[in-house]
């Protein structure tokens, strides 16, 4: 008789063999799962390819059936050739183009600490820059015209790759000066390079105003007196006019921004006599004190002006845009307010306007936020201690201290400082599209194109 031989495994034994037997069925399962996502993705690179031949062959047939240079289908193909080869060099040229570093301009005639390059400006075709240089501010306070303002611009040319300076523009005037940048604060040239406008917010002690030249061969003169916009009246704050200026292509119509005033105003040449155009520019729907006048620019007609005013509904800033119809000026639609905006912008710091006058730029201040932390003492139903900080944030913090009390997430502890996040600039575009007819007449609309740019 014969027995059968059986070994019998200890407990332990036979939970480990049943766990390693589980582990291996799972990972048959895995290979087998990932062997089917390679056959797949085989598969759909093999159609991706067979996809990308047959739009090939309908785009040849495309061109067979167009009238080229040839009834040739290979002149055809030589000539198409040939067109994505004059492309493909563009690009590459155009990949390959730099710009390269020049000798830094620095002006000769300077007093003291002069800030030069606090405000720069460049003819059409690039050879005639313009850089103002106002000084330290406040440097005008009390300043006699006797003596003449602390600040100024320089002009500078170009010939055959060189700069040089061709002259210092410094505004006639009979008044002290005040508590504001000096001339040089602001500058702007025409097209042609042959008229430029300096704009000195501190003149008059602060009521501010802007200085036009005119340039003959190599000299340059002021033409005719300053230019102080009427009907600025006494506002809170100092009226500042000339803190931002602009002129149009030609030279025959300037902006001058006042951002203590809330308005800007535009002069008109005819000859060589400067005079105001109608009232100063006053945005509508403004919220608060906007400081409109903080920027301002011209399209190249001169016929359409955006003034910025970055501390408009609690600096959360807006731009406003004006048109010229038979020297009449009215403002085109609704204020410009970025909707994606985070926090106290300021849009409307800087602006620009595109030759035509159809597409617009806003640009906002770089955003400073401070984040405090404070003192928190104990795990459940904390108290907080926040020192050297304002009184508002102070309530911020106790109102988070209690958030974190009430989820019980209230650590022992100091959390010391303060530290500061820049998050950067941001601008936005906007184009004009399309009319819509009022019974005051054709007005256009316009609407934001692009979210902000960081």
């Amino acid at each position: 008789m014969t027995k059968s031989l059986s070994i019998d495994f200890p407990i332990g034994v036979r939970k480990v063999a049943r766990t390693i037997g589980r582990i291996l069925l799972k990972l048959t399962g895995l290979a087998g799962t990932g062997f089917l996502l390679l056959v797949l993705i085989g598969l759909w690179d093999r159609h991706e390819h067979e996809i990308t031949a047959s739009l090939s062959r309908i785009y040849e047939r495309y061109l067979a059936s167009q009238a080229g240079p040839s009834s040739n289908p290979r002149a055809r193909a030589a000539a198409e050739t040939e067109r994505l080869g004059v492309v493909g060099r563009g690009r590459q040229v155009a990949m390959t183009q730099t710009f390269q570093d020049q000798p830094k301009l620095v002006a000769t005639g300077a007093v003291g600490s002069a800030n030069q390059g606090m405000s720069v400006a460049l003819s059409a075709d690039g050879n005639t820059a313009i850089v103002g240089g106002p000084g330290a501010n406040n440097a005008d306070r009390d300043r006699p015209a006797s003596i003449g303002p602390a600040g100024a611009a320089w002009v500078f040319t170009r010939s055959g790759g060189v700069w040089r300076q061709q002259a210092k523009l410094v505004g006639a005037t009979s008044e002290y000066g005040g508590g504001l940048w000096s001339q040089g604060a602001s500058v702007g040239v025409s097209a042609d390079g042959n008229t430029a406008i300096v704009g000195g917010p501190s003149d008059n002690r602060t009521t501010g105003a802007a200085w036009v030249f005119a340039r003959s061969g190599d000299a340059w003169t002021q033409q005719g007196s300053k230019l102080v916009g009427s009907g600025a009246g006494k506002p809170p704050l100092p009226p500042g006019q000339g803190m931002s200026v602009a002129v149009s292509a030609d030279g025959t119509t300037a902006i001058v921004g006042g951002w203590g005033t809330e308005a800007a105003w535009v002069f008109a040449r005819s000859g060589s006599v400067w005079a105001q155009q109608g009232k100063k520019l006053i945005g509508t729907g403004a919220v608060g004190n906007a400081r409109q006048g903080t920027s301002v620019a011209l399209s190249a007609d001169g016929n359409t002006a955006i003034v910025g005013g970055g501390s408009d509904n609690g600096k959360t800033g807006a731009a406003w845009v004006f048109t010229r119809s038979g020297g009449v000026w009215t403002q085109q639609g609704k204020k410009l307010v970025g909707s994606d905006s985070v926090g106290s912008a300021r849009q409307g710091t800087s602006v620009a306007l595109s030759a035509d006058g159809n597409t617009a730029i806003v640009g906002v201040y770089p955003q400073w936020r401070r984040l405090d932390t404070a003192k928190q003492i104990g795990r459940h139903g904390c108290r907080c201690a926040p020192r050297h900080v304002h009184s508002a944030n102070r309530r911020r913090q106790r109102r988070y201290c209690g958030w974190l009390c009430r989820r019980r997430r209230c650590r022992i502890g100091v959390y010391p400082g303060r530290r500061s996040v820049d998050s950067g600039q941001e601008v936005g575009w906007y184009r004009r599209r399309g009319e819509v007819r009022t019974l005051s007449g054709a007005v256009r609309r316009w609407e934001r194109r692009h979210p902000r740019l960081i």
